[in-house]
């Protein structure tokens, strides 16, 4: 079983108990929220998206609690008989009985394809098991039967060609440019410039506001999924995350992405206003959990308190973090093994750099690491555009590796056009960093000329005259840089030479600090 460090015992979870669930025959049932990402920015309006964002994606985690719920109310089971529900995902233990799963499914598709269009949803599976899935031989096999069982289903996503498939092919007349949703830009206005769903998700925005836990009842909620089941939903620190809230017109409410971006460089009269939009995963997640010698499926006590306390990393503490110490940053989703962020650019990352120190330190082994995908744009960037390019950059930082068997595969960050490792980037930032306090230089164009000779150290196999960077290099010192300074020659001398990429995205950064507002 894998052992986290006990220092973050506040999130280290202890598996629940269930040994009262087991029977000699039961039935495993998993759902998956799948497209979240879609669901989430799909046509989002950027100028409004920051009322409805973080509501969108607590909805993902409150419509799983709810349709966990709802399924065991439909089995006549305990609500105890949930084993999970985190990052879109929901397992629930049945004694065996009669289940028609395809009824339920075909309610959620209905019910996806009228709200959301299909653009997303939920997929259900049911395994056979025993007791004896449940012990210290077989678990591991048990998941892989779930997971196996879960991917067919992906395959047979709506059954639009059934003959009870629900239509989504339906043509509205009554929508147009003045009629159409402000927000989402897919239904139609019903009140203040947004449809009913949006209009719910604002208000969902706002009660995330609010610091107390908060019992709400699910159609207050904005789910109307069936009028005979309305439970109520605790709103609590793993739903309500960290956003920077401002007040208006009496009422709390999101800052909008334009205020976050005037809070880059907060304490300093120059650099550059904009937001960073970080996203992260957990490496090898899958190849970590099925290696045999790690141990964390081998039963359900050390995996469910192993996925419970790696939830808790992301939904809990990284939260808490940005709450004490970078509070002019936003949280579109935390939970399960990865990350999506936003807010002022150079906070975003001030705080990867914790997050990256914080995850190593939390999981205590070289075999877990965490990547990113950085990008800095204005705040008027689409947001949709914002949250696919930044998956690239998660893609670019995670194929690092390429095919080569390495000692720490990936463990990298995609930042200023550049991708490498974090050990590098983190050398290289820490002994530049301290060496440039303190460093003015009046004229821009000197530090953008360091950034040139960056490129051509890394491109001197493409051709042999950028041999000549550490030439120029010496050149622009004497010229254009005070004697006081000259101690920084040999260390970039050093860091350009070695380090070109990492010494390119330090320098941007200090760059983009410095530049004109």
């Amino acid at each position: 079983m894998h052992n986290f460090n006990q220092k973050y015992k506040s999130i280290i979870e202890k598996p629940i108990d269930i040994s009262p669930l087991l029977k000699d025959e039961m039935y495993l049932i998993s759902g998956d929220f799948y497209g979240i990402q879609k669901f989430i920015f799909e046509r989002l309006s950027t100028q409004k998206a920051s009322k409805v964002l973080r509501a969108k994606s607590a909805f993902v985690q409150i419509f799983t609690e709810y349709l966990a719920r709802y399924i065991c109310d439909i089995l006549k089971i305990s609500e105890k008989s949930i084993l999970s529900t985190n990052a879109g995902k929901f397992e629930i233990l049945s004694p065996k009985q009669e289940i028609d799963l395809e009824a339920i499914q075909k309610k959620i598709d209905d019910y996806f394809v009228k709200n959301f269009y299909g653009l997303s949803g939920v997929i259900l599976s049911s395994v056979a098991c025993i007791r004896e899935d449940f012990s210290q031989q077989k678990y591991k096999a048990l998941r892989k039967k779930i997971e196996e069982s879960l991917e067919a289903k992906r395959f047979g996503k709506f059954n639009l060609f059934e003959e009870n498939a629900p239509d989504v092919l339906q043509y509205r007349t009554d929508i147009n440019n003045n009629t159409l949703c402000k927000v989402c830009n897919i239904r139609k206005i019903e009140k203040d410039e947004s449809c009913l769903i949006c209009n719910n998700f604002r208000k969902l925005g706002e009660k995330l506001a609010y610091k107390n836990d908060e019992n709400v009842s699910s159609d207050k909620l904005g789910i109307h999924f069936d009028d005979n089941f309305n439970p109520e939903i605790c709103l609590d620190k793993r739903l309500k995350s960290y956003i920077l809230y401002e007040e208006k017109d009496g009422r709390m409410s999101p800052a909008d992405f334009d205020t976050l971006a005037q809070y880059s460089c907060d304490k300093s009269e120059t650099g550059l206003k904009a937001l960073a939009i970080l996203k992260a995963d957990v490496d090898n997640m899958g190849k970590f959990l099925e290696n045999s010698d790690v141990g964390v499926t081998d039963s359900f006590e050390s995996f469910d308190s192993f996925s419970r306390s790696m939830d808790g990393f992301f939904s809990l503490h990284i939260p808490q973090m940005m709450r004490d110490n970078h509070p002019h940053t936003y949280t579109v989703f935390g939970g399960g093994d990865d990350l999506f962020l936003l807010g002022a650019w150079d906070e975003i990352l001030e705080l990867a750099r914790a997050i990256e120190r914080e995850f190593e330190a939390f999981v205590q082994s070289d075999d877990l690491t965490i990547s990113f995908g950085i990008a800095i744009a204005k705040p008027t960037t689409p947001i949709s555009y914002l949250a696919e390019h930044t998956e690239k950059l998660l893609e670019e930082a995670k194929e690092i590796d390429g095919d080569k068997e390495v000692a720490h595969p990936k463990d990298a960050i995609s930042l200023f056009g550049e991708t490498v490792k974090w050990r590098e980037y983190r050398e290289v930032f820490g002994k530049l960093d301290k060496l440039f306090q303190g460093f003015e230089v009046v004229n821009s164009a000197t530090l953008y000329r360091l950034l040139t000779f960056c490129d051509m150290s890394k491109n001197i196999k493409k051709d042999i005259t950028n041999t000549m960077w550490k030439s120029k290099l010496n050149y622009l010192f004497s010229r254009n840089i005070d004697k006081q300074y000259h101690y920084l020659l040999e260390e970039l001398n050093e860091s350009i030479e070695k380090s070109p990429k990492a010494t390119k995205m330090f320098l941007s950064e200090f760059i983009y600090k410095r530049r004109e507002a």
